[in-house]
């Protein structure tokens, strides 16, 4: 249980007290202004690192997403390039066959057998 005292002090008001009494009013409200600039410093200094800091993440983001779009439209370049590539290396095996080759030769080149000949039909 706690002890309950009686304020039995009074305030002397003597002009000594009451300037005292002021000084230390005039001293705690200048405590709380230097609180509230120190205050407004520092949440100004977060503020401007705070945005420097967005500005950076927002530019990298829009980096990142260029640099997604370019590995997109390159892989899409390469899935391309390798369906081309295919074809091109069935091509170079079919060259291979003499038969393939014989065909390829008569139609592009005119050429005949011996005994053969041409005939050209007009559409």
């Amino acid at each position: 249980m706690k002890k309950q005292f009686k304020n039995n002090i009074t305030k002397i008001n003597t002009p000594f007290a009451r300037q005292r009494d002021r000084e230390r009013s005039s001293e705690q409200a200048y405590r709380y202004r230097v609180h509230v600039r120190r205050a407004k410093i520092i949440l100004g200094v977060f503020a401007v690192l705070f945005l420097i800091l967005a500005c950076q993440i927002i530019g990298t983001k829009r980096e990142l997403g260029r640099v997604n779009r370019n590995i997109a439209k390159a892989n899409v370049t390469l899935s391309q390039k390798r369906q081309t590539n295919r074809k091109l290396k069935k091509q170079v095996k079919k060259l291979h066959d003499p038969d393939y080759l014989q065909e390829v030769i008569r139609e592009k080149y005119n050429y005949a057998k011996d005994g053969e000949t041409i005939y050209h039909f007009v559409k």
